[in-house]
């Protein structure tokens, strides 16, 4: 009895080193601990973890989620790895392991994508709204010596204040051609087409372009009347890229069909530029005019857009005919008899917008095929829609 006392004590003994051998728990050298307050800016610890990252793995961390508050949980005497996991899921984030670093990113919604898609989804029914403009540039002074007032238009008309008593031929050919007048007040009636003709005729403005674009509500359009110029640099290694610059008429407009109680309207985002580039020995200089409204119109209406200012420099030269004109080298006679000067012009830009919509696809397609035809068409929907009425 004792010898078998005595082999069991043994056997324990041999026993209990192997146990431990196996649940041994693997000890974090205190290198690789790190403690951080929870007050501690999320940029902050981030940086503070990389540091051990790049000595215990080799791994830097790239952050690219848009989070930048405190971190919000402490971290006392933490393997860095396992600090970095437990901010990262308490805020809920995205670690990424590459080969060469950690990247943090922000955890993508898909449902709100999926559910906007399905929102914008374009169908037969989706309406269709034509953007007609006039970018038309007229001198300053024609606003005060016609008094011509843009807010007036409605219909293809606008109103002016004329003085009865004028002379003048832009005035005189405008009250010729009013639709109303009014010989107490000299407020006259005019159509926009006729106005714009007798400025361009009396040359105190041009017209600078018509574009017309059609839109899909919600849809952005786009138009521009111009050019694009290249601006070239030198990257950080030296190389030459070349940038591009849009210049010109620029129009971008955003129409949005809006329905209540059966009456349709037109919201219109509308932002217009007009911009020109002159080069210079240092740096090229944009001159820009831009303006961006939201207007809400019905069906058909006018909006104008105005006060986008620009001024022409012209030289003009005047005295002795002939003599005014020699050659600089020949006796410097030219400066003696003739003088130089620059005469500035003010003009403004005038946008004119008209919004119109367009028939659906179906009604469309109803007016081209003849009448004889869609009677046939609906003769056979009916003998469908009755034969499957009495199918059931």
């Amino acid at each position: 009895m004792m010898k078998k006392l005595i082999s069991l004590l043994i056997l324990l003994c041999l026993a209990i080193p192997i146990l431990g051998q196996g649940q041994k728990i693997k000890q974090t050298p205190l290198e690789e601990m790190i403690t951080i307050s929870r007050e501690t800016n999320f940029a902050a610890a981030v940086k503070a973890i990389e540091y051990l990252s790049i000595d215990f793995a080799g791994k830097n961390i790239l952050n690219t989620s848009s989070f930048n508050q405190p971190i919000g949980v402490p971290v006392k005497n933490l393997p860095w790895r396992d600090a970095l996991d437990i901010i990262i899921k308490y805020h809920d984030l995205v670690l990424e392991e590459r080969p060469a670093a950690f990247v943090i990113k922000d955890k993508e919604i898909v449902i709100d994508v999926v559910e906007e898609v399905v929102k914008d989804k374009i169908t037969l029914s989706t309406r269709q709204v034509r953007i007609s403009a006039i970018f038309f540039k007229a001198d300053k002074s024609l606003t005060r010596e016609v008094g011509i007032d843009w807010t007036t238009l409605i219909g293809g008309t606008v109103d002016a204040n004329i003085s009865l008593n004028t002379t003048d031929n832009l005035t005189s050919d405008i009250l010729n051609a009013s639709l109303a007048k009014n010989f107490q007040t000299g407020d006259v009636t005019i159509e926009l087409e006729t106005l714009l003709n007798i400025v361009e005729a009396n040359q105190k403005g041009t017209i600078l372009a018509r574009p017309s674009i059609t839109v899909i509500s919600k849809k952005q359009g786009y138009i521009q009347v111009g050019q694009d110029f290249s601006v070239k640099t030198l990257d950080d290694a030296g190389n030459t890229t070349e940038k591009f610059f849009e210049t010109g008429i620029i129009m971008e407009v955003t129409p949005e069909v809006l329905i209540e109680n059966n009456r349709e309207a037109i919201y219109l985002t509308i932002n217009v530029e007009k911009s020109s580039a002159i080069p210079g020995n240092i740096s090229t200089i944009i001159d820009k005019s831009k303006s961006n409204t939201d207007v809400l119109l019905y069906n058909g209406e006018e909006t104008v857009i105005g006060g986008l200012y620009d001024k022409d420099v012209k030289m003009n030269r005047g005295g002795i005919p002939i003599l005014k004109d020699l050659p600089w080298w020949f006796l410097g006679l030219r400066y003696l008899f003739g003088y130089e000067s620059n005469t500035v012009v003010t003009r403004e830009m005038i946008v004119i917008l008209k919004a119109e919509l367009i028939e659906k696809v179906d009604e469309r397609r109803k007016q081209a095929v003849p009448t004889d035809v869609q009677i046939i068409e609906e003769r056979k929907d009916m003998d469908r829609s009755e034969k499957l009425f009495l199918e059931e």
